[in-house]
Protein backbone atom coordinates (compact mmCIF):
# COMPACT_ATOMS: atom_id res chain seq x y z
CA UNK A 1 0.00 0.00 0.00
CA UNK A 2 1.72 3.45 -0.96
CA UNK A 3 -0.42 5.98 1.35
CA UNK A 4 -3.26 6.29 3.65
CA UNK A 5 -5.54 9.03 3.22
CA UNK A 6 -6.65 10.23 6.64
CA UNK A 7 -9.97 12.21 7.11
CA UNK A 8 -10.24 14.27 10.27
CA UNK A 9 -14.20 15.05 11.16
CA UNK A 10 -15.65 16.97 14.05
CA UNK A 11 -18.95 17.77 11.57
CA UNK A 12 -20.54 19.79 9.42
CA UNK A 13 -22.11 16.95 6.72
CA UNK A 14 -22.07 19.09 3.84
CA UNK A 15 -18.72 19.76 3.92
CA UNK A 16 -18.04 16.29 4.45
CA UNK A 17 -20.25 14.87 1.91
CA UNK A 18 -17.92 17.13 -0.65
CA UNK A 19 -14.95 15.85 1.07
CA UNK A 20 -15.60 12.10 0.26
CA UNK A 21 -17.26 12.84 -3.46
CA UNK A 22 -13.70 14.62 -4.02
CA UNK A 23 -11.87 11.74 -2.93
CA UNK A 24 -14.00 8.99 -4.26
CA UNK A 25 -12.99 10.34 -7.95
CA UNK A 26 -9.09 10.06 -7.46
CA UNK A 27 -7.64 8.15 -10.17
CA UNK A 28 -6.28 4.31 -8.21
CA UNK A 29 -2.57 4.85 -8.59
CA UNK A 30 -1.03 5.83 -6.86
CA UNK A 31 -2.80 3.07 -4.43
CA UNK A 32 -4.21 4.40 -1.21
CA UNK A 33 -6.94 3.51 1.81
CA UNK A 34 -9.01 6.27 3.30
CA UNK A 35 -9.31 6.28 7.01
CA UNK A 36 -12.03 7.89 8.70
CA UNK A 37 -11.55 9.33 12.06
CA UNK A 38 -15.41 10.24 13.71
CA UNK A 39 -14.28 12.51 16.77
CA UNK A 40 -17.35 12.22 18.32
CA UNK A 41 -18.84 14.57 15.41
CA UNK A 42 -22.83 15.35 15.80
CA UNK A 43 -24.93 14.50 12.62
CA UNK A 44 -22.91 11.93 10.72
CA UNK A 45 -23.79 8.50 11.62
CA UNK A 46 -25.89 8.68 8.19
CA UNK A 47 -23.29 9.51 6.53
CA UNK A 48 -20.97 7.32 7.43
CA UNK A 49 -23.15 4.05 7.83
CA UNK A 50 -22.88 4.95 4.14
CA UNK A 51 -19.27 4.63 3.86
CA UNK A 52 -18.66 1.25 5.05
CA UNK A 53 -17.13 -1.11 2.92
CA UNK A 54 -15.23 1.53 1.04
CA UNK A 55 -13.18 2.88 3.72
CA UNK A 56 -12.31 2.22 7.42
CA UNK A 57 -14.75 4.46 9.79
CA UNK A 58 -12.46 5.18 13.54
CA UNK A 59 -14.87 6.54 16.30
CA UNK A 60 -12.88 8.41 18.97
CA UNK A 61 -15.74 7.97 22.08
CA UNK A 62 -14.99 11.65 22.75
CA UNK A 63 -13.33 14.82 21.28
CA UNK A 64 -9.95 14.30 21.06
CA UNK A 65 -8.94 16.60 18.31
CA UNK A 66 -6.52 16.16 15.20
CA UNK A 67 -3.26 15.62 16.80
CA UNK A 68 -5.08 12.08 18.94
CA UNK A 69 -7.39 11.34 15.82
CA UNK A 70 -4.65 11.32 13.18
CA UNK A 71 -2.14 8.97 15.81
CA UNK A 72 -5.59 6.44 16.56
CA UNK A 73 -5.29 6.20 12.01
CA UNK A 74 -1.47 5.83 12.28
CA UNK A 75 -1.55 2.72 14.33
CA UNK A 76 -4.38 1.16 11.91
CA UNK A 77 -2.70 2.45 8.54
CA UNK A 78 -1.13 0.39 6.11
CA UNK A 79 -0.07 2.70 3.77
CA UNK A 80 3.67 3.74 4.15
CA UNK A 81 3.28 7.79 3.20
CA UNK A 82 0.10 8.78 5.43
CA UNK A 83 -1.41 11.98 4.31
CA UNK A 84 -4.00 13.89 6.95
CA UNK A 85 -6.77 15.93 5.56
CA UNK A 86 -7.72 18.77 8.15
CA UNK A 87 -10.97 20.05 8.20
CA UNK A 88 -12.64 18.06 5.07
CA UNK A 89 -11.57 19.49 2.10
CA UNK A 90 -12.38 19.13 -1.60
CA UNK A 91 -9.36 17.79 -3.31
CA UNK A 92 -8.54 17.68 -7.13
CA UNK A 93 -8.39 14.61 -9.42
CA UNK A 94 -4.63 14.47 -9.32
CA UNK A 95 -3.95 15.96 -6.05
CA UNK A 96 -3.14 12.51 -4.29
CA UNK A 97 0.44 11.37 -6.82
CA UNK A 98 2.86 14.37 -6.33
CA UNK A 99 2.16 14.19 -2.43
CA UNK A 100 3.23 10.88 -1.93
CA UNK A 101 5.98 10.55 -4.81
CA UNK A 102 7.42 13.58 -2.86
CA UNK A 103 7.17 11.90 0.31
CA UNK A 104 8.34 8.60 -1.21
CA UNK A 105 11.22 9.65 -3.49
CA UNK A 106 12.86 11.19 -0.16
CA UNK A 107 12.57 14.69 -1.84
CA UNK A 108 10.85 16.02 0.98
CA UNK A 109 10.18 14.84 4.91
CA UNK A 110 6.78 16.62 4.76
CA UNK A 111 4.56 17.50 1.63
CA UNK A 112 2.19 20.11 1.65
CA UNK A 113 -0.79 20.75 -0.60
CA UNK A 114 -2.08 24.16 -2.32
CA UNK A 115 -4.93 25.80 -1.92
CA UNK A 116 -7.02 27.27 -4.86
CA UNK A 117 -7.10 30.48 -5.04
CA UNK A 118 -4.32 31.04 -2.43
CA UNK A 119 -0.95 29.75 -4.16
CA UNK A 120 1.12 32.11 -1.61
CA UNK A 121 -0.30 30.97 1.55
CA UNK A 122 2.70 29.27 3.82
CA UNK A 123 2.55 25.62 4.23
CA UNK A 124 1.84 25.67 7.98
CA UNK A 125 -1.62 26.94 6.86
CA UNK A 126 -2.16 24.35 4.13
CA UNK A 127 -5.17 21.62 4.49
CA UNK A 128 -3.43 18.49 3.57
CA UNK A 129 0.28 17.10 4.66
CA UNK A 130 1.47 14.17 3.74
CA UNK A 131 4.75 12.52 5.86
CA UNK A 132 6.01 8.80 6.02
CA UNK A 133 3.64 6.81 7.91
CA UNK A 134 6.15 6.53 11.27
CA UNK A 135 6.30 10.31 11.50
CA UNK A 136 3.15 10.49 12.62
CA UNK A 137 2.75 7.73 15.33
CA UNK A 138 3.12 10.26 17.53
CA UNK A 139 2.14 14.14 16.95
CA UNK A 140 2.69 17.22 19.07
CA UNK A 141 0.11 18.07 21.63
CA UNK A 142 -0.55 21.40 20.19
CA UNK A 143 -4.26 23.35 19.04
CA UNK A 144 -5.47 21.37 15.92
CA UNK A 145 -4.18 24.63 13.52
CA UNK A 146 -0.96 23.97 14.84
CA UNK A 147 -0.13 20.26 14.47
CA UNK A 148 0.93 20.72 10.87
CA UNK A 149 3.63 23.05 12.00
CA UNK A 150 4.72 21.42 14.94
CA UNK A 151 4.87 18.16 13.03
CA UNK A 152 7.27 19.86 10.18
CA UNK A 153 9.93 21.31 12.74
CA UNK A 154 10.16 17.71 14.28
CA UNK A 155 10.86 16.45 11.00
CA UNK A 156 14.60 15.32 10.17
CA UNK A 157 14.47 16.41 6.40
CA UNK A 158 12.79 19.63 4.61
CA UNK A 159 9.02 20.55 4.15
CA UNK A 160 7.82 22.13 1.56
CA UNK A 161 4.90 22.97 -1.13
CA UNK A 162 3.87 20.73 -3.82
CA UNK A 163 2.13 23.00 -6.76
CA UNK A 164 0.67 20.08 -8.66
CA UNK A 165 -1.36 18.40 -5.34
CA UNK A 166 -4.63 20.88 -5.32
CA UNK A 167 -7.66 21.03 -3.04
CA UNK A 168 -10.36 23.29 -2.04
CA UNK A 169 -10.28 25.12 1.50
CA UNK A 170 -13.08 23.77 3.48
CA UNK A 171 -16.02 26.09 3.32
CA UNK A 172 -15.18 28.47 1.03
CA UNK A 173 -18.31 27.23 -1.13
CA UNK A 174 -20.38 29.40 0.57
CA UNK A 175 -20.94 32.74 -1.67
CA UNK A 176 -24.18 32.22 -2.75
CA UNK A 177 -25.96 32.17 1.02
CA UNK A 178 -24.34 35.72 1.32
CA UNK A 179 -26.40 39.04 1.37
CA UNK A 180 -26.05 42.25 -0.83
CA UNK A 181 -23.86 45.18 0.78
CA UNK A 182 -25.21 47.65 2.98
CA UNK A 183 -28.08 45.79 4.14
CA UNK A 184 -29.30 46.03 7.36
CA UNK A 185 -29.38 43.34 9.70
CA UNK A 186 -32.49 41.51 10.57
CA UNK A 187 -30.75 39.10 12.72
CA UNK A 188 -28.46 39.44 15.58
CA UNK A 189 -26.45 35.99 16.25
CA UNK A 190 -24.53 35.91 19.50
CA UNK A 191 -21.93 33.53 20.14
CA UNK A 192 -20.69 33.67 23.65
CA UNK A 193 -17.02 31.40 23.34
CA UNK A 194 -14.05 30.81 25.31
CA UNK A 195 -11.78 30.74 22.28
CA UNK A 196 -12.65 32.76 18.97
CA UNK A 197 -10.14 31.30 17.33
CA UNK A 198 -11.21 27.58 17.46
CA UNK A 199 -12.14 25.47 15.35
CA UNK A 200 -15.76 24.69 16.66
CA UNK A 201 -16.09 28.21 16.31
CA UNK A 202 -15.50 28.36 12.67
CA UNK A 203 -17.50 25.46 11.99
CA UNK A 204 -20.47 26.95 13.91
CA UNK A 205 -20.11 30.41 11.99
CA UNK A 206 -20.08 27.77 8.84
CA UNK A 207 -23.24 26.00 9.98
CA UNK A 208 -24.77 30.00 9.62
CA UNK A 209 -23.57 30.92 6.60
CA UNK A 210 -24.66 27.58 4.85
CA UNK A 211 -27.99 27.73 6.79
CA UNK A 212 -29.19 31.08 6.72
CA UNK A 213 -29.86 32.75 3.57
CA UNK A 214 -33.52 33.55 3.95
CA UNK A 215 -32.15 37.27 6.62
CA UNK A 216 -30.04 39.88 6.40
CA UNK A 217 -27.87 38.87 9.27
CA UNK A 218 -24.58 39.95 11.81
CA UNK A 219 -22.70 37.74 14.46
CA UNK A 220 -21.58 38.94 17.12
CA UNK A 221 -18.85 36.58 18.96
CA UNK A 222 -17.78 37.21 22.27
CA UNK A 223 -14.66 36.08 23.60
CA UNK A 224 -14.92 35.40 26.99
CA UNK A 225 -11.89 33.57 27.83
CA UNK A 226 -9.28 35.75 28.85
CA UNK A 227 -10.22 36.04 31.79
CA UNK A 228 -13.35 32.83 31.59
CA UNK A 229 -16.52 35.07 32.51
CA UNK A 230 -19.33 32.11 32.32
CA UNK A 231 -22.39 32.66 30.25
CA UNK A 232 -24.38 35.34 31.69
CA UNK A 233 -21.97 38.34 31.17
CA UNK A 234 -21.00 37.51 27.07
CA UNK A 235 -24.11 36.51 26.33
CA UNK A 236 -26.10 40.29 28.02
CA UNK A 237 -22.90 42.45 26.26
CA UNK A 238 -23.49 40.53 23.00
CA UNK A 239 -27.62 41.61 23.11
CA UNK A 240 -26.68 45.27 24.10
CA UNK A 241 -24.54 45.12 20.87
CA UNK A 242 -27.18 43.86 18.75
CA UNK A 243 -28.52 45.71 15.78
CA UNK A 244 -31.32 43.21 14.40
CA UNK A 245 -35.03 43.25 15.39
CA UNK A 246 -34.32 39.72 16.65
CA UNK A 247 -31.64 38.21 18.38
CA UNK A 248 -30.59 34.24 18.80
CA UNK A 249 -27.97 32.90 21.48
CA UNK A 250 -26.06 30.25 20.08
CA UNK A 251 -22.98 27.96 21.67
CA UNK A 252 -20.56 27.89 20.30
CA UNK A 253 -20.95 24.07 19.60
CA UNK A 254 -24.61 24.25 18.10
CA UNK A 255 -25.21 23.23 14.41
CA UNK A 256 -27.94 25.22 12.77
CA UNK A 257 -29.38 23.70 9.66
CA UNK A 258 -31.16 24.38 6.69
CA UNK A 259 -34.22 26.07 7.14
CA UNK A 260 -33.63 26.50 10.98
CA UNK A 261 -34.19 30.57 11.20
CA UNK A 262 -37.72 31.61 9.77
CA UNK A 263 -39.77 29.24 11.97
CA UNK A 264 -38.53 30.77 15.02
CA UNK A 265 -38.92 33.85 13.54
CA UNK A 266 -42.56 33.52 12.65
CA UNK A 267 -43.11 32.18 15.92
CA UNK A 268 -41.82 35.42 17.51
CA UNK A 269 -44.16 37.33 15.17
CA UNK A 270 -46.81 35.39 16.12
CA UNK A 271 -46.34 36.12 19.98
CA UNK A 272 -44.00 34.10 21.27
CA UNK A 273 -41.45 35.76 24.03
CA UNK A 274 -38.72 32.97 23.35
CA UNK A 275 -38.69 30.53 20.63
CA UNK A 276 -35.78 27.62 20.45
CA UNK A 277 -35.34 25.02 17.74
CA UNK A 278 -35.65 21.05 18.27
CA UNK A 279 -32.18 19.30 18.61
CA UNK A 280 -31.73 16.21 16.56
CA UNK A 281 -29.37 13.68 16.87
CA UNK A 282 -28.47 14.23 20.68
CA UNK A 283 -29.64 15.31 23.80
CA UNK A 284 -32.99 17.56 23.64
CA UNK A 285 -35.30 19.45 26.44
CA UNK A 286 -38.79 20.74 25.39
CA UNK A 287 -39.19 23.08 28.57
CA UNK A 288 -36.07 24.91 27.52
CA UNK A 289 -32.95 23.99 25.25
CA UNK A 290 -31.77 27.09 25.76
CA UNK A 291 -28.09 26.02 23.86
CA UNK A 292 -30.01 27.96 21.04
CA UNK A 293 -33.06 30.64 21.61
CA UNK A 294 -34.22 33.29 19.91
CA UNK A 295 -35.54 36.73 20.96
CA UNK A 296 -37.24 39.79 19.33
CA UNK A 297 -36.57 43.34 20.37
CA UNK A 298 -39.83 43.90 21.97
CA UNK A 299 -38.66 40.76 24.74
CA UNK A 300 -35.36 41.69 25.05
CA UNK A 301 -36.49 45.46 26.54
CA UNK A 302 -39.73 43.67 28.16
CA UNK A 303 -38.78 40.77 29.75
CA UNK A 304 -34.44 41.45 30.73
CA UNK A 305 -34.17 40.70 34.32
CA UNK A 306 -32.84 44.76 34.87
CA UNK A 307 -32.10 47.07 32.51
CA UNK A 308 -29.53 46.25 30.01
CA UNK A 309 -29.27 43.03 31.37
CA UNK A 310 -31.43 40.25 30.02
CA UNK A 311 -29.93 37.10 31.70
CA UNK A 312 -30.05 37.83 35.77
CA UNK A 313 -26.29 38.86 36.27
CA UNK A 314 -26.23 37.09 39.88
CA UNK A 315 -26.25 33.79 37.75
CA UNK A 316 -22.56 33.46 36.23
CA UNK A 317 -22.05 30.05 34.74
CA UNK A 318 -25.43 28.09 35.73
CA UNK A 319 -29.17 28.57 35.99
CA UNK A 320 -29.57 32.50 34.34
CA UNK A 321 -31.48 29.87 31.98
CA UNK A 322 -33.82 28.33 34.61
CA UNK A 323 -34.74 31.38 36.21
CA UNK A 324 -35.54 32.74 32.78
CA UNK A 325 -37.55 29.85 32.09
CA UNK A 326 -39.37 30.72 35.46
CA UNK A 327 -40.09 34.27 35.01
CA UNK A 328 -41.10 33.85 31.85
CA UNK A 329 -43.38 30.89 32.88
CA UNK A 330 -44.93 33.18 36.41
CA UNK A 331 -45.67 35.41 33.01
CA UNK A 332 -47.49 32.89 31.50
CA UNK A 333 -45.33 33.03 28.34
CA UNK A 334 -43.06 29.97 28.51
CA UNK A 335 -39.98 29.58 26.14
CA UNK A 336 -41.66 27.65 22.95
CA UNK A 337 -40.46 25.04 21.43
CA UNK A 338 -40.76 25.20 17.16
CA UNK A 339 -40.80 21.51 15.93
CA UNK A 340 -39.93 23.49 12.41
CA UNK A 341 -36.75 24.47 13.18
CA UNK A 342 -33.58 21.84 13.45
CA UNK A 343 -30.01 22.12 15.04
CA UNK A 344 -27.33 19.84 16.23
CA UNK A 345 -25.51 20.32 19.29
CA UNK A 346 -22.23 18.94 20.74
CA UNK A 347 -23.55 18.81 24.25
CA UNK A 348 -21.59 19.99 27.16
CA UNK A 349 -18.24 21.24 24.55
CA UNK A 350 -18.47 24.61 25.53
CA UNK A 351 -17.80 24.44 29.20
CA UNK A 352 -15.52 21.22 29.14
CA UNK A 353 -11.95 21.99 29.86
CA UNK A 354 -8.71 19.92 30.30
CA UNK A 355 -7.67 22.72 32.12
CA UNK A 356 -7.32 22.39 36.25
CA UNK A 357 -7.93 26.09 36.97
CA UNK A 358 -10.76 26.13 34.84
CA UNK A 359 -12.40 23.35 35.96
CA UNK A 360 -12.17 24.17 39.33
CA UNK A 361 -13.43 27.79 38.98
CA UNK A 362 -16.87 26.27 36.79
CA UNK A 363 -17.44 24.04 40.32
CA UNK A 364 -16.74 26.92 42.69
CA UNK A 365 -19.13 29.07 39.92
CA UNK A 366 -21.67 26.67 39.61
CA UNK A 367 -22.01 26.34 43.39
CA UNK A 368 -22.62 29.85 44.10
CA UNK A 369 -25.17 30.02 40.93
CA UNK A 370 -26.76 27.20 42.98
CA UNK A 371 -27.03 29.38 46.14
CA UNK A 372 -28.24 32.46 44.39
CA UNK A 373 -30.87 30.74 42.59
CA UNK A 374 -32.04 28.41 45.55
CA UNK A 375 -32.18 32.44 47.41
CA UNK A 376 -34.01 34.25 44.52
CA UNK A 377 -36.67 30.84 44.17
CA UNK A 378 -36.80 29.29 47.38
CA UNK A 379 -40.12 27.68 46.63
CA UNK A 380 -38.96 26.54 42.99
CA UNK A 381 -37.72 22.87 42.31
CA UNK A 382 -34.32 23.02 41.04
CA UNK A 383 -34.08 22.18 37.43
CA UNK A 384 -30.82 23.52 35.65
CA UNK A 385 -31.44 23.48 32.07
CA UNK A 386 -27.77 22.64 30.97
CA UNK A 387 -26.50 25.38 28.11
CA UNK A 388 -23.57 23.97 28.30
Amino acid sequence: MRATVVVHLQGGPEQALRCFESLAMLPPEPEHEVIVVDDASVGLDDLLARLEGDVKVVVMPQRAGFAKSVERAAAEAEGDVLVMLRGAPEVAHGWLAPLVEAVASGRLAAAASVTAGDPGAHLVSAYALAVARGAASTLPSVPDEHVFSALCIGLEGRAGQVPGSTLVAPGSRMGAARRAPGEEPELTIVIPTLDAASERVRACITAIHRATPEAPYEIVVVDNGSPPQGFTAPVNSGLRAARGRYAVVLNDDVEVLPGWWPPLHEALDAGAAVTFPVTIDGAMRTDFAAWCFAVSRETLERYGAEPGEFFDPRFCVWYQDTDLLARLSAAGIPPLCVDRSQIRHGLSETVASDDPELKAWIAETVARDREAFVAKHPDMQLTRVAIG
